[in-house]
């Protein structure tokens, strides 16, 4: 499977024959799914503009993989938001301090939330497949009472990442008893080795694997420099992974934050990793988010991409 990744497209300012341009430019690049990122703020603001998305994609024939957003904090995506309902609900935020609240997992009421809000998702969208992208603060240590009651007043970094893996294995059987043979794709940070071999092998998970660059970044003008791991470093971690777990692989390159100057040395690495590294779901920014130069960075994913996949 190869998908178009795309964060925060087209939700507020909607102009629906853009939206169809950009679903027939994916299928014309060799995408055949789009993943679409949908947080508690589309939920609240835009329902339609989400559903006039998922239409136009599939009549143009893309499967339709979902990105849930910052939910609870616990997910990546976009935009960089803090939890309305956590916001809503201060008894379910685990009282630690990470850079954006989030929340416990181990509490009733999140558990319930979360899924209410996927059946509602699932529900109501014509839905291929979800992504979830990069769990937060897996390891992080915290003493909500619900976290204490089950593991003790002094739970330990496992504990949590073990209680991060139950979490998401319980809301992929969920998500799967909405909708039966929906696609699952789940890519983690590559710091917590303990949480990622087990994380593989969680109930539901179709697709395991890794995100990373291809080129230094810089967010404006400051020095471009890496931020982020080489994508091809996770290669054999992943390959192992998922074979230990019966999982197929997946692997997501950030091509974004990228100045001018960066753009050749993108070019000549997505062309050595395409001849190179074959993930059986690689997923590749479509307009990446933060380019200097948007339309060159394009064009060497479109030209790539028909030549070799």
């Amino acid at each position: 499977m190869l998908t178009a990744y795309t964060l925060s497209h087209g939700h507020f300012t909607v102009i629906p024959h853009h939206l169809d341009e950009n679903f027939a430019d994916m299928v014309d690049c060799g995408f055949d799914a789009v993943a679409l990122s949908f947080s508690e703020s589309e939920m609240v603001y835009s329902r339609r503009a989400f559903e006039i998305q998922v239409n136009l994609a599939r009549k143009r024939g893309l499967k339709v993989l979902v990105v849930p957003s910052r939910l609870g904090g616990r997910f990546a995506g976009a935009p960089l938001m803090p939890s309305i309902w956590l916001y809503e609900h201060p008894e379910c935020v685990a009282p630690a301090d990470p850079w954006l609240p989030v929340a416990a997992l181990e509490a009733p009421a999140f558990v319930d939330w979360i899924k209410g809000f996927m059946t509602t998702l699932l529900t109501d969208y014509e839905l291929d497949g979800i992504i979830w992208d990069e769990m937060k603060e897996v390891a992080m240590v915290h003493r909500h009472p619900a976290t204490v009651a089950r593991f003790g007043p002094d739970p330990t970094r496992e504990n949590m990442m073990d209680s991060a893996i139950e979490f998401i294995g319980d809301l992929n059987r969920h998500c799967l008893a909405v909708k039966p043979g929906l696609s699952i794709t789940f890519f983690a940070m590559r710091d917590r080795e303990y949480f990622t071999q087990r994380a593989a092998a969680a109930p539901g998970v179709e697709y395991f694997g890794y995100d990373g660059n291809l080129a230094r970044q810089s967010f404006f003008h400051e020095e471009p420099k890496w931020v982020k791991h080489r994508i091809e470093s996770m290669w054999e971690r992943t390959v192992n992974e998922c074979a230990a777990a019966g999982k197929k692989t997946f692997a997501l390159v950030e091509n974004m934050l990228m100045p001018k100057e960066a753009v050749p040395e993108f070019e000549a690495n997505f062309e050595a990793y395409l001849q190179n590294y074959r993930p059986d779901h690689l997923a590749v920014y479509y307009y990446a988010h933060n380019n200097e130069d948007p339309e060159a960075v394009h064009g060497i994913v479109r030209r790539l991409l028909r030549r070799y996949a």
